[in-house]
């Protein structure tokens, strides 16, 4: 009998260990090769495999461009007038309002495909063409509608041509709001439709990568109870519309087309609140530090500024307003950036590297953009500034708050430890009761005092060591906040020969009496 339950107990014992073995290799599979294989996966993607998108490029058209004015205000005097003007791959309008003339024509020799003709500025906001020989009206387009030959297509519009008119000069009236760059891309009809779904691929991956990081991020701060969550879940809102202004997709929002009338102040908006919020969040996570670093002044010159640039942004055209944000916004960066060197340097903060770097990508996606328009180089523009950026921005600056919250926690943690250890040192009693007279909570000077069941279900009454008259009176002490102290008499102890007389202090905190005793 007995060798049969040695047997039973060894086999119980393999199963348990060779289950320990199962658990520990599931977890190690889970938590290492899994991911690394997830990496691995993602980077032969990337590196070696061919794209789901045609990556054909357009051929950019040479236009001749003039601003409009009262002596040339018809299609055919703009056809003239234009017809005289030295040709470019683009023109700047310089934040002008008023709108351009521009002319091309597209050259027959190429392929009878390329008729489609895209004007690609995201700040062009109305578009009204003509063509042949005589120019006739083929489509006009605004951001609220279209028609004729007039189409919208990724942040721009497009021209589709009749395969008739390829030869004959065609005019456009271009209005724009903001820094419009002005040009005219001849596309394949096949090519311009799989660049148009690539185009909201990559604004589908921005929107749902950073709404679902901010979801996640609220949920975090609804449970820790945390403001600098809601801070960082609202810096990423406006840093995804951010990046949606700088690659052309800002018109929608959440697969819904903003009114045009709308979208201006929005885009304005826009850039005060990044403005805002990137202050806020900075002086949010580096509090202590910038106690340390000094200059005071700098932050509150900062500060000042937030809500004139607010006001502005609602009351001013957005043409207006774009040169104010751009220096007031420089002007931050490089004070930021001042006092985050300072920061490096006398604190080597890994929350200001991680923080540092974000705001570095962000710089360079900006200087890529004005290196690329000024060079015309359109391929990337949208995938660096917008995508790349936006998001590496925002996962640095996720690090940066992941790691204030680290330092957080252990400093807290810190500070439990040597609490805890000042409450068991504590040559005085101190003590933790609830509503009905039962200690909750005794340090070793009260368990010497009182003895070692004071903790325990058949000695934690207060009754226990005082008498009914002495709880009577330390209740009402406590609730009718007369005194805060009293003195009392325990009751006799076992292994004790005398009883003992006891100075109490109390108070009511949090529904419970917390207190001291002292022999």
């Amino acid at each position: 009998m007995n060798d049969k339950n040695t047997r039973s107990d060894t086999t119980s014992r393999r199963f348990i260990s060779l289950g320990q073995v199962m658990d520990m290799g599931l977890y190690k599979l889970s938590t290492h090769i899994v991911p690394l294989a997830i990496g691995i996966f993602c980077v032969m993607a990337l590196a070696f495999w061919p794209s789901q998108f045609n990556s054909a490029s357009p051929e950019i058209l040479q236009i001749r461009a003039l601003p409009q004015s009262a002596e040339v205000s018809q299609p055919e005097q703009a056809l003239a007038a234009t017809n005289v003007q030295t040709p470019s791959l683009f023109l700047d309008t310089d934040l002008s309002v008023n709108p351009f003339w521009i002319s091309f024509s597209v050259d027959p020799k190429l392929t009878p495909q390329a008729q489609v003709v895209e004007f690609p500025s995201r700040h062009t906001t109305g578009i009204e063409c003509w063509a042949g020989r005589p120019l006739q009206a083929v489509g006009s387009g605004n951001r609220s509608k279209t028609n004729g030959a007039i189409s919208a297509v990724k942040s721009g519009f497009s021209l589709t041509l009749d395969p008739a008119l390829i030869g004959s000069p065609v005019v456009c009236k271009a209005s724009s709001s903001g820094p419009a760059r002005l040009s005219a891309n001849l596309w394949n009809l096949d090519d311009l439709q799989e660049a148009e779904k690539q185009f909201h691929r990559k604004s589908g991956l921005l929107d749902g990568g950073v709404l679902v990081l901010a979801a996640f991020v609220l949920i975090t701060a609804y449970i820790n109870r945390k403001s600098l969550y809601v801070l960082f879940a609202a810096w990423l809102i406006v840093n995804l519309r951010m990046g949606a202004l700088s690659a052309g997709w800002d018109t929608q929002w959440l697969g819904s087309t903003i009114p045009e009338n709308t979208l201006m102040v929005t885009r304005a908006v826009t850039l005060a609140l990044y403005y805002i919020l990137t202050l806020t969040l900075f002086t949010s996570l580096f509090r202590d530090e910038l106690k340390k670093v000094g200059h005071p002044s700098i932050l509150l010159a900062t500060r000042l500024s937030c809500l004139p640039i607010l006001a502005l942004a609602v009351l001013l055209p957005y043409g207006d307003f774009l040169p104010i944000i751009w220096v007031t916004s420089g002007i931050g960066i490089a004070l930021l950036a001042f006092l985050l060197a300072r920061i490096l340097t006398l604190t080597r903060s890994r929350v200001a590297l991680y923080y540092s770097a974000s705001i570095a990508v962000s710089l360079l996606a900006s200087l890529y953009e004005v290196i690329a328009a000024s060079l015309g180089i359109h391929a990337l523009l949208g995938s660096i500034n917008s995508v790349t950026a936006a998001l590496s921005a925002s996962l640095l600056t996720a690090l940066a708050i992941s790691e204030h919250i680290r330092l957080e926690h252990n400093e807290r943690l810190a500070a439990q430890a040597e609490l805890e250890h000042t409450y068991d040192a504590m040559p005085i009693g101190l003590f933790t009761l609830d509503l009905n007279g039962r200690f909750l909570s005794a340090n070793p000077a009260l368990v010497q005092m009182l003895g070692p069941l004071v903790l325990t279900d058949e000695g934690n009454r207060w009754t226990g060591y005082f008498s009914p008259d002495d709880w009577n009176r330390l209740h009402k002490m406590v609730n009718n906040r007369s005194q805060d102290e009293m003195e009392i008499r325990g009751r006799q102890i076992p292994g004790f020969i005398d009883t003992k007389r006891f100075f109490v202090k109390a108070t009511l905190a949090r529904g419970k009496i917390e207190g001291s005793l002292q022999d």
